[in-house]
This record gives C-alpha cells, sequence and structure tokens, in this order.
C-alpha cells in the first residue's frame, strides 16, 4: 500500500495553521495578562495560569460537538470545509483584535474567547480530514507527515516570535505575522485541497487493493473487538491518551523553572527543548513504520516506556549535564512513538461516519489533561506540598508509567475463523 503523500500533506497545511497560532497565543496572552494583572494587583501567576487552564477545559466541552456536527455535514454535503473554513477566518480576525484589548480586562476575555471558539469550530473538522482520505492501515505514516507540518507550523511561530523581540515589536509583527500564514494556509486549502476528489482517489485505491488482495483494515484495528471490549478497550486508550498529556503538558509548563531551580541554569530549558524536539522529528516517520509492522497499541507502549524511562534518569541530575542530551532524545523519540499513532488508534474505534466524533473525543482527553496537569503539579511544587521542583521529572515519570499500563490492558481484535 501506498501513502498518496500529496494529498496528506495538503490537508496537513490545516494542522499546520492550527500549531502556528497556538505557539504565538501561548507566548502573548500570559504577557498580555502579566502585563494587565501587574499593574492592577502587582502579578498574580495564579489567575494566569487559571486563563490558561481555562482555555483547554473551554476545549473539552465545545469539540466533541463541533465533531458531531462536521459528522453530519460531512454525510450530507461530503464536505468538512464549511466549517474550517468559516473557523480559521474568524480564528484569524479574533486574534488580529487581541493586541488592541490588552489595556481591558473584559474586553481581553471576550476577545480569548472568540479566538478559541473559532479554533474550537475548525479544529476537529481538519484534524478528521486524515482519516477520511487514508485506508486505515496507512494513517500512521499519515499522521507522521501531518505531525511534520505541524512541527514547521511550530517553527514558523517561534521564528515569529524571535524577529518580534529582537524588534521590539512583538504584539503587533507576530499577531499580523501569524494571521497572515493562516489566511496563506487557508487560500492551499481552498484552491488545491478538493475533499471531493480526495474521496475519489481513496475509492480507487481500495478498490485497487482488494482486487489485489490487500487487507484495507490493517492488523491493529479494535473496530470489530466486540461491544464490551471496544468499550473498554477504548476507554483505555484515552486514559493512556490522558496520562501522557498530564506528563508532557506539566514538563512543558514548568520547564524554564526547572531550568533555573533545579539545572542551575535558565537557558539549559532551551538546549534541552530543541534536543527533544529534534529526537521527536528525527523518529516521527520511523515511528509510523515500526506501527505499521507491530501495531499502534504497541508502537505507543514503547514510546511510553522511552518517555519513562528517560524521566527517571534525568530526575536524578540536580545540575546542567551534557548526559541530559541524550536523555532528550531518547524522551523525543518517545514521543514521536505516541503522537504519530496515538490519534489513528482512537479513530480506529469509528466507522467512516463517525470520525469528527472520535476526533473529539481524543480531544477531550488531550484537552482535559491540560487543563489539569498544570494546577495539579504547581500544588505539588508549593510550599503547601513538596516545595521543589525537583518533583517535575518525577511526576511526568509516574504519569508515563500509567499510560503504559493503560496501554498494555488493551486487548487487540480477536479474529474468527
Amino acid at each position: 500500500m501506498k501513502l498518496r503523500v500529496k494529498n496528506t500533506l495538503l490537508i496537513g497545511v490545516a494542522f499546520l495553521s492550527i500549531t502556528v497560532l497556538w505557539q504565538a497565543y501561548n507566548w502573548l496572552v500570559p504577557m498580555y495578562l502579566d502585563g494587565y494583572l501587574r499593574g492592577v494587583f502587582g502579578g498574580n501567576e495564579f489567575l494566569i495560569g487559571l486563563v490558561m487552564g481555562a482555555d483547554n477545559l473551554f476545549a473539552v466541552f465545545m469539540i466533541p460537538w463541533i465533531g458531531k456536527i462536521s459528522d453530519r455535514q460531512k454525510r450530507e454535503t461530503g464536505s468538512r470545509m464549511k466549517l474550517i473554513v468559516w473557523g480559521l477566518v474568524f480564528a484569524g480576525i479574533s486574534f488580529l483584535i487581541l493586541p488592541f484589548t490588552k489595556d481591558n480586562i473584559f474586553l481581553m476575555i471576550l476577545a480569548l474567547f472568540a479566538v478559541l471558539t473559532a479554533m474550537n469550530v475548525y479544529r476537529a473538522p481538519a484534524v478528521s480530514l486524515m482519516p477520511d482520505i487514508t485506508p486505515k492501515p496507512l494513517r500512521s505514516k499519515a499522521n507522521a507527515l501531518i505531525n511534520i507540518m505541524g512541527g514547521i507550523g511550530t517553527g514558523i511561530g517561534y521564528i515569529l516570535l524571535l524577529v518580534g523581540g529582537v524588534l521590539g515589536v512583538e504584539s503587533g509583527f507576530i499577531v499580523i505575522g501569524v494571521v497572515a500564514v493562516m489566511f496563506v494556509c487557508l487560500a492551499v486549502l481552498m484552491t488545491k485541497a478538493d475533499e471531493k476528489q480526495f474521496a475519489i482517489d481513496l475509492a480507487a485505491d481500495l478498490e485497487e487493493y482488494r482486487k489485489n488482495g490487500i487487507d484495507t483494515e490493517g492488523q491493529d484495528e479494535m473496530l470489530n473487538c466486540g461491544g464490551s471490549v471496544q468499550k473498554k478497550n477504548l476507554i483505555l486508550v484515552l486514559l493512556a491518551v490522558f496520562f501522557y498529556f498530564m506528563a508532557t503538558n506539566s514538563v512543558e509548563t514548568f520547564m524554564s523553572l526547572y531550568s533555573g531551580q533545579v539545572l542551575n541554569d535558565t537557558n539549559a530549558g532551551l538546549i534541552l527543548f530543541g534536543v527533544l524536539a529534534l529526537g521527536s522529528f528525527v523518529f516521527l516517520y520511523p515511528s509510523a513504520v515500526f506501527a505499521d509492522k507491530y501495531g499502534f497499541r504497541n508502537a505507543m507502549l514503547l514510546g511510553a516506556c522511552l518517555m519513562a524511562g528517560a524521566n527517571v534518569f534525568i530526575a536524578f541530575f540536580t545540575c546542567y549535564s551534557h548526559l541530559l542530551i541524550p536523555a532528550f532524545f531518547i524522551c523525543g523519540a518517545g514521543m514521536a512513538f505516541m503522537i504519530s499513532n496515538m490519534y489513528p488508534l482512537v479513530v480506529g474505534f469509528c466507522d467512516r461516519d463517525n470520525f469528527a466524533k472520535y476526533t473529539g473525543y481524543y480531544y477531550a482527553a488531550t484537552m482535559t489533561a491540560q487543563a489539569v496537569t498544570p494546577v495539579f503539579a504547581g500544588l505539588l511544587f508549593s510550599n503547601w506540598v513538596f516545595g521543589t521542583m525537583k518533583v517535575l521529572m518525577p511526576y511526568s515519570a509516574v504519569f508515563m508509567v500509567f499510560s503504559a499500563a493503560t496501554l498494555f490492558m488493551v486487548k487487540p481484535q480477536q479474529k474468527n475463523g
């Protein structure tokens, strides 16, 4: 079986636009909130964390609902593009307005709500395009390519942040740059991404595979493993996803503090995060090849074990060491095995009419974790509990062990005959 790379990269443009916006959002919004709260209250990090967690909590409830609407639209019109286009347009416009509200907390909250609503409108439909046009055995490879597109979006976001900081015009430059990239992505999607042609291509591919006796369902599917077992498996996989994001988002949130307080080098976090990203980027496609041979679940299980082991190793260091570089690279490799395969595994539980609905379940698990873990981890690090950032890596390792344990309990499909 051969992946239609061009079609996959075209739908990956939608994911690129998402990552560009989130990169800038996560940088600018805390800065805006800090500037306002510091002027009014002398600063309040708890309120900043609360707002940044609340946006993920909002997505937990909205994305599954939008997913159902997108699936219905797909069945009725054969296209998800209307939701993607309108969501992307309003997200760009709302984000463009955001800098003008930074001196008024009420207008800022309204603008944030508008950005998040628009983003949630087009995120599930955009991500659901991948399983729409990809045979099941190729979804891991397709997801790897789309995550590479997301990595490019993250890189573009970093460049805009860096150039904006150097020029001293962060807000205006970054916001205009991000919106420009988003609308370029929109133009590409509207002119090049033809869902009906993608469907024709998929049907032709499936027909050819069937004629040649090629299995188009894959060897690691959970869809036909029985009602109660299937539901249990889905819950276990979503729990594994939840635990993964509990582990990784805590490190992402607190790494700057960990670098200064534990590694005694404030720049160490940037170096190590770069190594982490490199490890993930290098292993994205190999992880998909591994999953193609051994299954999505086994690929994720390997990734969870690699990450847990790397985090345990990292926890023993109380200052920066070059030994941390291979440890973070291994952790990044483990991340690749997780992120390339978790979404294809979740949508493997549903039929073609429910991709966005199950995408909503996937995002409910990820966003719930990202809403909870900053608050929970921050409490553990505070003087109320442990009073040290040294707990960060053991905290992350524990949740990766939980993720591996739940994956281990997932029962593969039992074939008849």
